[in-house]
Formats: structure tokens, sequence, C-alpha cells
């Protein structure tokens, strides 16, 4: 029998007989909800670092939502009056930015000149630091992801566009010529096309994942992971930081690599078909998670496939997917007329070593990650019935 979750540590367990939260205490988390989602909106929209991700559309609809939440929350809430409240995130997060505020302004603690105290109160308590963390990531990975799914959605509408063109310029009236032209050997596009599909729909449930946390979904958060080798990592696979390391190595993997008519037609559609075999485990494997897909958050084990695999189908079968994708960049070079071997082999070793670079770093998520899901005897359980992290009885 699986042992229960320490309570103390699980920021969303609350008590069966715990009190049916009162009115000060259902305006109190209504009030703080409202300031913590409008300081978001003011860091997404002002902040230089978000200009590239949270875009006229998104702010729409941000605004739509929290005029919504506005009104309706404060219903939903003095009818329902969920236990949950007691355990109120945004409420963490408002205690412990006004328990600064009162410190630095404190009078008896400026005339006695006592900075200790100060510094103390910048310290958060467990629970206030899981929901400052929990906000980061809603923030950060729920602006990332939106801006990644609504690019994705204007890449499926142009992707259909030309489907429908192919077909229509299409001069026969053969299903077969029509597939021809989408397969033909010097064509990328249905390649391209269905690597786009499936990482629209991994983005997809990340995208739900993030901006979602209720007991209806089965999503709610058991802990977050605050460590900071955990939280560096995980960063490091994500833009800008992403684009740090690729600056460092001199290269940048593409997921629609180029290179390929270099090579022969049958091992060109060997790569392309292995290669989106792969994408799509990492594809389902989102999927499997459902609405708990986020990072540095524990929402509960999953053990379907793939997860009933291997513990870390998404990171095994995304590297997987690069490498192959890789390949063709070792034969662009002999096309060209200008061959240098002296260049050749500086490039190749830039790319190895950058393939070598991000295989270290998917298996430093993995070990940081499982150090925090480690905590959950749920967790615990499924690591002994899956005991490979990323290749069966090798890995």
């Amino acid at each position: 029998m699986v042992s229960e979750f320490d309570k103390n540590l699980n920021i969303s367990y609350v008590e069966d007989n715990l009190e049916t939260p009162s009115q000060k205490l259902i305006f109190k988390h209504c009030i703080c909800s409202y300031i913590v989602y409008l300081l978001i909106y003011i860091i997404l929209r002002y902040n230089p670092f978000f200009n590239d991700f949270f875009n006229p559309i998104l702010r729409q609809i941000y605004m739509t939502a929290f005029v919504c939440y506005i009104f309706l929350a404060p219903v939903v809430y003095f009818i329902a009056k969920p236990k949950t409240l007691h355990k109120s995130h945004n409420i963490e997060v408002c205690n412990y930015f006004l328990r600064i505020f009162k410190q630095i302004f404190n009078k008896n603690t400026v005339l006695n000149k006592d900075y200790l105290s100060i510094l103390k109160s910048f310290i958060p308590t467990y629970n206030e630091k899981q929901a400052i963390m929990l906000i980061f990531i809603k923030l950060f990975f729920g602006c990332l992801m939106a801006n990644f799914l609504n690019n994705d959605i204007n890449a499926i509408k142009d992707i259909f566009e030309n489907y429908k063109n192919i077909f229509l310029n299409t001069t026969s009236d053969s299903v077969i010529d029509y597939l021809k032209q989408i397969f033909s050997d010097n064509n990328q596009f249905f390649y391209n096309s269905t690597v786009t599909i499936l990482f629209t729909i991994d983005v997809l449930f990340f995208v739900i994942g993030y901006l979602t946390e209720c007991s209806f979904l089965k999503n709610k958060i058991r802990t977050v992971d605050t460590n900071i080798l955990g939280v560096i990592f995980c960063l490091m696979c994500y833009p800008p930081f992403n684009r740090i390391t690729t600056t460092f190595l001199g290269w940048n993997q593409s997921d629609n690599p180029a290179g390929l008519d270099y090579l022969p037609p049958y091992i060109n559609w060997g790569i392309r078909i292995t290669a989106l075999f792969f994408l799509l485990i990492y594809a389902l494997a989102s999927v499997a998670l459902g609405t708990k897909a986020s990072n540095l958050t524990n929402r509960g084990t999953v053990s379907k496939f793939p997860y009933n695999i291997v513990r870390h189908p998404a990171y095994i079968s995304k590297i997987l997917f690069w490498i192959l994708t890789t390949i063709p960049v070792f034969f662009a070079f002999f096309d060209s007329p200008y061959f240098n071997l002296g260049e050749y082999i500086t490039h190749s070793l830039l790319v190895i070593c950058s393939i070598i670079f991000w295989c270290f770093i998917y298996y430093m998520r993995a070990i940081t990650e499982e150090r925090h899901l480690m905590q959950d005897p749920e967790y615990q359980e499924y690591a002994k019935k899956v005991p490979w992290r990323f290749i069966p009885h090798i890995i």
C-alpha cells in the first residue's frame, strides 16, 4: 500500500474536518488574487523580456479572463465555499510582501537600525516560498507556452492552406499523384507540417497545465521544485536562456533540418519517418500527462503509456529526435564546391559537442526532477515499478 504524502509538504492538502471558509477569508482571497493577477499583467505588459511573447492577442485574452474573474470568482467562492481557500497561494504571496513592507517601514526597526530584522523578513516560509515559485512558473511558462500555441495555430492554418493548394494544383485527379506531390524527395512539406502539428499537441497540454489548477481537473499542485539546480537546468531549455547556451556553443539544432536533399531518397525518408516516430512518442507523453503537464511541479504521478515503459519518455524521445534531425548536417558540406576539410571537422565537432551538451542538460533535468518527486511516496512506488529512466534495460 502506498504511504500518504506528507501533509506538511503538500501545499494543496486540506483536512476534511476543516471549517468552511469564512466570508472574511473569501474576501481576502479575492482581493489578493486581484492584486496578484494585476501585477502579473503589468509585468507581462511592461517588462522588456516578455515583449516578444505577450502579443496583443494574448493581452486581450488575459484582460478578458481577468475581468470575468473579477465578477464571477466572488460569486463562485461565496456559493461553493471551497475549503481549498485555506491554502490560497495568492494570500501567501501577498502576506510575504506585506510582511516585508511592514518591516522596512517599521519606525522602531528604522530608528534602531535593526537591519538584521529587515533581512530576516525577506526569508519566506515554506508555503510562501512554494507560492512565490508557483506564481513565477505560471508567469514565465504560461506566457511562453501561450505564445508558442498562438504561433503554432497560425502555422497550422498555413499548413492546411498549403495542402489545399497542392491538391488544387495537382494536374491529375488521382489520389496517388496528390500523395506523390506531398511525399516527393525534394519536398519537406509533409515532414515539416507533421513536426508542427505534433509540437502543437505538446504545447496545448502544457498551456492547459500551466493556466489551470483545480480538483475538478485533478491537477492540484502538491509541491513546487524550489531547488536552484532544478530551476536552472529547466530554464536552460527555454528562451531566452537556451539562446545563451547555443550562442556559446556556436551551433543551434533545428527541428526542420536542411541538407536532407543531399542524401539518397531511401535514407532521406528513413531519417524523417524515424524522427517523426520519436516526436510522436514525445507528443504522446504530453497527452498522457494531460492536465498535469507542467515543469517544476508535482501534481501526482502518471503511469500511462509511454510512462509505463520509462520514467522520462519525453526527454529521451526529444533527444533522439534531435540526433536524427542532426545527421543531415554532416552531409550538407560535401555538396559545396568550396568544401574545406578543416572547416568540416571544426563544424562537425561543434555539432557533436552541442548534442552532448543538450543530452547532459536533459539528463540533469531528469535527475533534479526525480529528487523533487521522490518526496512523494506515490512516485517512489512508481519508480520501483518502472526502474528505467530513459531506455528499458539499459539506462
